[in-house]
């Protein structure tokens, strides 16, 4: 092999600058210069040779290595040379090693390379002092670490090897040398292990391998020992020389005589004890032979204390002195030799593993504590570097397997905490990398781990559990190993849950009964461990990384340091040309084991676990009854039915669970005979004698007391036991006896109870016993013998018998028989895998553990990684989607806010949160886990819910969680926290209720308030910190995120807010203000989620039901609940498809109690206005728009809602139908409730119908007082309903003809009110009030905040009763009230003026069995005729003329001329009749100038010109007659009616002109019916008219009149009247009653200004 750098280039200057250090040592030798002289001494002339030889070259490569080594050789191994100069010798050879001197390529460099190793080895030098002795020892230490980590030392031999390995092992044991070269020793020794171990990939496993192990020799005989020098050399010892041997393999190279080498001598030579009391000391050997010499039980270990191990030497040229030093001479080396020279390899490996394995033996008393700790540090680094490569060799792997694990569990009951430490180091290693084929023994492992944790014993101190722990820890990290563990064990049918034991015990260990300690952290560690892989897979999902390539070039450590700036050099070149990405990779670490192909899926798992579970189950019923256990097996299929022996068979022998007792019971029941011979068929007793195939049998299982069923089990034994022996024996009977008798041996060596009663036999009497048993022949002498012996000295001890370190010993080979039977199958997983089914498992203790250490610490440390762990397990339930964890996290966190304590003042929750570090950081990620992860959130939205009220009622929220929207406030937000008003409202108290209050200390409230004092400035920071904790959990986006949320989740967040939103009749203050802000942000979370509202709408719906429509008083919560409902409905009337069954959800405002509806009115009316505002247009539905108007008139007008929301719309809200349903399920629905409303088939509504159905208010029927109801509207509530029926009338878009007759009755309910509220206020007297506050005062002092005053709310409740009675608080707004009310009239007139023109173009699709007239009279024209009539009779003049003009234009359109006679009959008798009659009842108008009169002459005047005007169609009527006498009738009172002239003088006037008319018509021919009745009629109250008429009169027939005819007489007569009742300029009349074209003219200038 090359070396992998060049040497130097001045090679020979750096061999000459040795040579002259040597020579000049030699010169100032003072020995030197007295006996020899310059010319005599051998070394200094071949140091001479060599300067000629190195002077006549020009490259060192030109001679050959040795050629410059040998002198130096020389020199080293010389017994006549000094300490330093031998050091100086010993120093160069190191230096050519460093340098690479030495050529690899040359054919002699394996010789070479030899010849160095042999001379190190045999150093020999004169000494001088020990301690200037430990200088050369440790020189040769170094020399010997270069000559194996060099290049050219992986040439040597395995002899060579072992040598050096033996020398390094002999200093570093030897106590006697000082503690620095021992450790130096030490280290050298890791080198060269780290080196050997790191090459083990490159060795091969063959038979020429195998065979040379035969060159290494015996070791373990080879004692460090120690003696003083024989008599013979006393005087070279004086004289302070000393010769030094070590043990060799390899013959001396040039003496004759025997000397010891160096380190031989440094071994022995510092003993001064007697020799009888020197104790020697072995070391384990290389060969393996060794492991036959490991010992089993306690026995052998005792007489081995007491055996000195001595050897013999079958060479000749060997000798051994009683103290184990071996001599050896031969002759020199014969350089053909080269060609046997073979380079080290495994077989060197392996002896020095078994020797490490060996070392670590804690049983073995010549191991001393030193010698472990050295062996532990050695194997450690084996391990380190070549554990990944011991499976590739099975003679290792069966040292590990059994002898390694072994030695290091027993190595757990140290109570030496170096070496317990160190033993877990290894174990680490080993399971790490070889766990594939240890899956039993890293479950005796960790089972062996659990029971020092939780052990209570005191030998068991605080520092071992606690690097148990650390192990623990450090075997979680592994990647895959939890979810491996799971797979191997928690899935496999005989193997413990192991996994699931282990994190049961973490958790309940993590859990400090006194205080805190570093043990809880670490079984806290542990858990986290499993949870930060799983929570980083979750996070990244990354692929499996491809396993990087083997490395085979050879890794050693770095020789010299001129080899080191070699290898830095190319490092940086390396590092220079390698991108910093790929030196640095994913956080992520892959599973480096090679993955298990046919892993089993997650229903496959599922299924071997309830296998498992029902195997546990069978197995305890099978301890308890064989039957029943196997029964119930094969009920559930895990064994067959009927019974497969071979099934129970391996049932028997590999379910650990069971009893060993039972197991023998049941084998040995006659009924099972076959189940027996098939179950001893399972033993392999070949080459065993009987006792030892006895002891194997018994270990499964424990012999029953009855002698039968003892002896049918023996019977099956000694057959079984013959076959496997080739029939030793004569028979199976002699077998039986025989194997009975061992029995029979046993209890009588080693009961207890029969060696009381009787001597124990003799090996005579066992003889004796046996006699003529075999056929009537002997059993063989040497056999008994060796089993009497064998069971004398170890007694056959059944399994329940077995304790201490027997039980120990029995147990590991218990394992390792499971090992065989089972197989070791360990099953690698990718990294990843299984995490679901791994989280499900522990996240139940990972949370209890989290939440008791971060409860109990206060430590910052502790409680961020506790703070951690919540957010990753959060983050792992979420990737999983784990409601239930994440809920429970959820729970716990919520506890930790310290937000839920009801205990603590309100407001003193700011300051007790900004001191608490705790509750910040538990209130930080909850929050924030509830940001990123509310998909997952379920019961835990409840606790959420409560922490963000707490924060409300204690003032901590941001001010976009308490500002909501209002209609009233002229902003449109409001806030729900309000100042408390420091002003104590005045009351009438009288002196005992201030002594009772004062003496009472108030009320709740109001000793919160006087207890209120400053806070300090630590309180002040401390609210303050309070505040910016709470911002920076940004609560107001947990709203805005609802919209992303999942439907589940979404839907408990809804119920969540639904319940803490309701209250009771007995809720208190802060419970109402509590429940109001939960309704708030029920309201936000629909509006952020309106595009699915309908999945949930039901449940909100049923919510908004049940609190308004089962309120019995006003209240903040109530408005807010209502106010907060008619937002909802106004955002989600944008989606059409949603506008149907939206309006119908605003029944409920119609199913309130009424006083509570009308104490709303304002708040509904603007909620109302901004809902048609902004969705007019998709309201297209006439039940819709019932509704609507519905709402409009009972807030307007303070009406009583119809029965039909009273009954209909009750039922359908309680049944809570999903707003979802088909739209042919809405109608249906809709129709049902207003099946009153709809139009019947006849195309045309009847009076009576009208009157029935709408409580129309009609003139002509005492309706007015029928109607009144015991509430007084709202003055605000009706001008913004008027506003809102200007707003759809004057766009004639939003009117149709679905809503056209609801509008029409919308406003003739307000012209009632108008006129009720004028005549209330002239026959009462308008109450006075002290209380003048405006309705924005009285709804701040109503605020969320101001509830925590008792008394102060009842107050301002008072105020708000008092100052809703109209408005009329005082005098100074009488004619502002008056004024406002007027204008509300007036702008009615107008839309019902505007309704009337419009109202042909709105009715344009008439159904084909009606006709257009008796459409638009009866839906359109007549009421809307009936409400102006209504107008005329108003108190207020003004609003009087207004109205008779607006009818006159109406009555005379020219549209009308399309009705029928039988329509024109009904303008008189719905119409003209009810208002003359209406008239005739009013006598309480007081007009100073005209009164009533002129309102009664313009309609009497009115009546005659409809009359005649349309007189021809009336003629063709058979109520003709009953029409003209209905005429006279009225005249007639009219004329008696009023005190003036006036009016009788224009009834005689009109009733002059209608005669004459008519009888141009030819009505009046004499002897005429109504000619008579007539004439009659007038004669009663205008005597003399009839005559007057008829005298001036010629009766000559002429045909119909004309308008034209007709027109001039009345007009002149209209015109004449209406001139003299002109009030002022601002009311415009006509002359032109015809014309259509002005259709407002009939308005007072300052409404037609609006």
């Amino acid at each position: 092999m090359s070396s992998p750098f060049d040497p130097p280039k001045n090679a020979i200057y750096i061999i000459l600058g040795e040579i002259q250090a040597l020579t000049s040592s030699k010169k100032n030798n003072n020995r030197w210069s007295t006996t020899h002289s310059y010319e005599e001494s051998p070394e200094i002339n071949s140091f001479q040779k060599l300067k000629t030889t190195l002077n006549s070259i020009s490259d060192l490569q030109d001679i050959d290595s040795l050629t410059f080594l040998t002198p130096f050789l020389d020199i080293i191994r010389s017994d006549e040379i000094s300490g330093p100069m031998t050091c100086l010798a010993l120093n160069a050879v190191n230096k050519f090693l460093s340098y690479g001197l030495i050529d690899t390529l040359s054919e002699s460099s394996a010789s070479t390379i030899d010849k160095v190793a042999n001379a190190v080895t045999h150093t020999r030098f004169v000494g001088t002092n020990p301690n200037d002795d430990e200088v050369v020892l440790m020189r040769i230490l170094q020399v010997l670490r270069s000559l194996l980590l060099s290049p050219v030392g992986s040439q040597m031999t395995n002899d060579a090897v072992c040598e050096i390995l033996q020398s390094c092992f002999r200093i570093c044991f030897e106590t006697r040398l000082s503690e620095l070269l021992r450790k130096t020793s030490e280290h050298v020794l890791i080198d060269m292990v780290q080196l050997l171990f790191a090459r083990l990939p490159q060795f091969k496993d063959d038979a020429t391998s195998l065979a040379s192990t035969k060159l290494i020799k015996d070791l373990s005989t080879t004692g460090i020992t120690t003696a003083n020098q024989p008599e013979s050399q006393k005087e070279k010892y004086d004289s302070t020389s000393s010769t030094i041997k070590t043990t060799l393999t390899y013959p001396l190279e040039s003496t004759d005589n025997v000397h010891p080498t160096a380190i031989d001598s440094a071994t022995n030579i510092a003993l001064m004890i007697d020799e009888n009391k020197s104790s020697q000391k072995t070391i384990p050997s290389f060969d393996e032979s060794s492991t036959n010499q490991i010992l089993t039980n306690v026995q052998d270990e005792q007489q081995s204390q007491e055996t000195i191990v001595t050897q013999t030497s079958s060479n000749p040229n060997e000798y051994i002195n009683p103290r184990g030093i071996r001599f050896t001479s031969g002759s020199p080396i014969n350089e053909s030799v080269n060609d046997l020279l073979t380079p080290y390899g495994w077989p060197c490996v392996r002896g020095l593993f078994r020797f490490l394995t060996t070392l670590i033996d804690v049983y073995d008393k010549n191991n001393t504590e030193y010698m472990i700790t050295v062996g532990l540090n050695l194997l450690i680094v084996a391990l380190e570097v070549g554990a990944d490569y011991l499976a590739n060799y099975p003679l290792l792997l069966s040292i590990v397997k059994d002898t390694l694990c072994r030695n290091l569990i027993s190595l757990l009951n140290s109570t030496r905490i170096p070496l317990y430490s160190a033993s877990f180091r290894v174990s680490f290693l080993i399971f790490e990398s070889l766990r594939t084929h240890l899956k039993c023994q890293f479950e005796f492992f960790i089972t062996r781990l659990m029971e020092l944790i939780v052990s209570e014993q005191s030998k068991i101190s605080y520092e071992q559990k606690e690097i148990a722990l650390e192990t623990i820890v450090q075997l979680l990290r592994i990647p895959g190993l939890p979810a491996e563990l799971y797979l191997n064990y928690d899935c496999d049918l005989y193997s413990t849950n192991l996994f699931e034991e282990l994190t049961k015990m973490l958790s309940k260990n993590a859990f400090p009964v006194a205080g805190l300690t570093s043990t809880h952290i670490l079984s806290l560690d542990a858990l986290l461990s499993v949870i930060d892989h799983i929570e980083l897979e979750c996070q990244f999902q990354v692929q499996r990384q491809k396993n990087d390539s083997t490395n085979q070039s050879l890794t050693r450590p770095v020789p010299c340091g001129y080899a080191l700036a070699l290898s830095l050099q190319n490092l940086d070149l390396h590092r220079s040309s390698t991108p910093s990405e790929s030196r640095h990779g994913s956080r992520l670490r892959q599973n480096r084991m090679t993955i298990s192909s046919h892993l089993p899926s997650q229903d496959d798992l599922k299924k071997m676990k309830q296998d498992k579970k029902l195997l546990r189950q069978g197995s305890e019923l099978f301890n308890q009854s064989a039957s029943s256990g196997i029964k119930f097996l094969q009920e559930n299929n895990l064994l067959s039915d009927p019974l497969d022996v071979h099934e129970i068979v391996k049932f028997l022998k590999d379910n650990p669970l069971l009893d060993k007792k039972i197991i023998g019971e049941y084998l040995s029941n006659r009924k099972n005979i076959h189940i027996l011979e098939q179950y001893v068929k399972t033993f392999n007793f070949e080459n065993m004698r009987v006792d030892e195939a006895l002891r194997i049998y018994l270990s499964e299982f424990r012999l029953p007391g009855e002698a039968p069923l003892i002896s049918a089990l023996l019977e099956h034994f000694a057959a079984r036991w013959r076959e496997c022996n080739n029939f030793q024996l004569a028979n199976n009977d002699a077998a039986f006896g025989l194997s009975y008798a061992c029995i029979m041996l046993n209890t009588d060596q080693h009961n207890t109870n029969v060696r009381r009663q009787s001597s124990p036999m003799t090996v005579e009497d066992f003889k004796r016993n046996l006699s003529k048993m075999n056929n009537n022949e002997n059993f063989d002498d040497g056999m008994l013998t060796e089993i009497y012996n064998a069971i004398k000295s170890d007694e056959i001890l059944l399994p329940a018998e077995h304790t201490g370190r027997v039980r120990e010993s029995y147990l590991w080979k218990l394992m390792l028989k499971r090992t065989v039977t089972t197989g070791e199958k360990f099953l690698h997983v990718p990294t990843g895998s299984y995490n679901h089914d791994i989280f499900t498992l522990i996240w139940g203790q990972t949370m209890a553990a989290l939440s008791f250490v971060f409860e109990k610490s206060n430590y910052n440390l502790v409680i961020d990684k506790s703070i951690q762990g919540f957010s990753k397990c959060a983050r792992i339930a979420a990737y999983y989607c784990m409601s239930d964890v994440f809920d429970n996290l959820v729970i716990s966190l919520c506890k930790f806010t310290t937000l839920l304590n009801n205990r603590e003042w309100i407001e003193n929750l700011p300051i007790q949160f900004g001191l608490n570090k705790k509750a910040r950081l538990a209130a930080t990620v909850v929050f924030n886990i509830a940001h990123l992860h509310g998909d997952i959130l379920r019961d835990g939205w409840k606790n959420i819910l409560e922490c963000i009220i707490h924060l409300y009622k204690a003032k901590l929220l941001p001010s976009t969680l308490v500002e909501v929207e209002d209609f009233l406030d002229p902003t449109g937000r409001t806030t729900l926290i309000k100042e408390q008003i420091i002003q104590t409202p005045k009351t009438d108290i009288g002196l005992f209720s201030s002594l009772a209050f004062f003496l009472g200390g108030g009320s709740s409230n109001d000793s919160t308030l006087s207890s209120n004092k400053p806070a300090s400035p630590e309180e002040q920071e401390a609210i303050k910190v309070a505040s910016t904790c709470i911002e920076e959990c940004h609560l107001e986006q947990l709203l805005q995120e609802t919209k992303f949320l999942i439907i589940d989740s979404l839907n408990e967040l809804i119920k969540a807010l639904i319940y803490a939103s309701q209250i009771s009749s007995d809720s208190s203050k802060i419970e109402q203000d509590s429940a109001v802000f939960c309704l708030e942000l029920l309201v936000k979370v629909v509006l952020q989620n309106r595009d699915r509202v309908t999945i949930f709408w039901s449940t909100i719906r049923h919510q908004f039901y049940s609190i308004l429509a089962n309120a019995n008083d006003k209240s903040f919560f109530i408005e807010r609940t209502c106010i907060g409902l008619l937002r909802i409905a106004a955002r989600l009337l944008r989606r059409e498809e949603l506008a149907s069954e939206v309006l119908n959800s605003l029944r409920i405002l119609l199913l309130m109690k009424s006083h509570v509806l009308h104490a709303l009115s304002s708040e509904i009316a603007y909620g109302l206005h901004e809902l048609l505002r902004t969705n007019a247009a998709n309201i297209h539905k006439s039940d819709d728009w019932f509704i609507l108007f519905s709402l409009i008139e009972v807030v307007g007008a303070a009406a009583h809602p119809s029965p039909i929301f009273q009954s209909t719309t009750t039922q359908n809200l309680q049944t809570n139908k999903p707003i979802y349903h088909s739209q042919s399920t809405i109608n249906v629905e809709s129709d049902s409730e207003c099946s009153d409303c709809v139009a019947t088939d006849k195309g045309y509504t009847s009076d009576s119908e009208v009157y029935r159905r709408s409580d129309y208010i009609v003139v002509s029927h005492n309706d007015f007082e029928i109607n009144r109801n015991q509430f007084q509207h709202d003055r605000r509530a009706l001008n913004k309903s008027c506003e809102i029926l200007a707003f759809l009338i004057r766009d004639l878009a939003y009117v149709t003809q679905d809503n056209f007759e609801y509008c029409i009755h919308c406003i003739r309910t307000f012209i009632e009110v108008t006129i009720n509220q004028q005549l209330d206020k002239q026959n009462t007297k308008s109450p006075t009030n002290n209380n003048n506050r405006n309705i924005k005062q009285i709804r701040k002092v109503t605020s969320s905040n101001s509830l925590n005053n008792e008394n102060f709310n009842e107050q301002t409740n008072n105020q708000t009763k008092q100052s809703r009675s109209d408005y009329d608080d005082n005098d100074d707004e009488q004619e502002t009230i008056k004024q406002e009310y007027q204008t509300i009239a007036l702008q009615l007139l107008e839309l019902m003026h505007i309704l009337h023109i419009n109202a042909s173009q709105i009715y344009k699709q008439i159904p084909a069995d009606q006709t257009k007239s008796n459409i638009l009279w009866y839906k359109c024209w007549c009421p809307i005729l009936q409400g102006v009539a209504r107008l005329c009779c108003d108190p207020r003049r003004i609003v009087r003329a207004s109205a008779l003009s607006c009818l006159q234009r109406c009555i005379l359109l020219p549209e009308l001329n399309i009705l029928s006679a039988t329509e024109w009959e009904s303008v008189f008798n719905k119409v003209l009749f009810p208002l003359l009659v209406k008239l005739l009842e009013t006598t309480n108008i007081n007009d100073p100038i005209y009164g009533i009169e002129e309102t009664r002459v313009r309609v009497s005047q009115l009546l005659c010109r409809i009359f005649l005007q349309h007189l021809t169609p009336l003629l063709n009527l058979s109520t003709f007659t009953t029409i003209w006498l209905t005429i006279l009738d009225f005249m007639d009172k009219y004329s008696k009616i009023d005190q003036t002239d006036m009016l009788r003088e224009s009834i005689r006037e009109s009733l002059k002109n209608m005669l004459l008319v008519m009888n141009t018509t030819g009505l009046f021919e004499p002897d005429q019916p109504l000619t008579v009745v007539t004439k009659d009629r007038i004669h009663s109250f205008l005597p003399g008219l009839w005559d007057e008429v008829f005298k001036i009169s010629i009766p000559t027939p002429i045909p119909s009149p004309t308008a034209e005819v007709v027109a001039p007489v009345i007009t002149n007569s209209e015109v004449n009247i209406s001139s003299n009742e002109s009030p002022s300029s601002n009311e415009i009349t006509t002359n032109e009653p015809t014309s259509v074209t002005t259709n407002t003219r009939f308005l007072p200038g300052q409404i037609q200004n609006l």
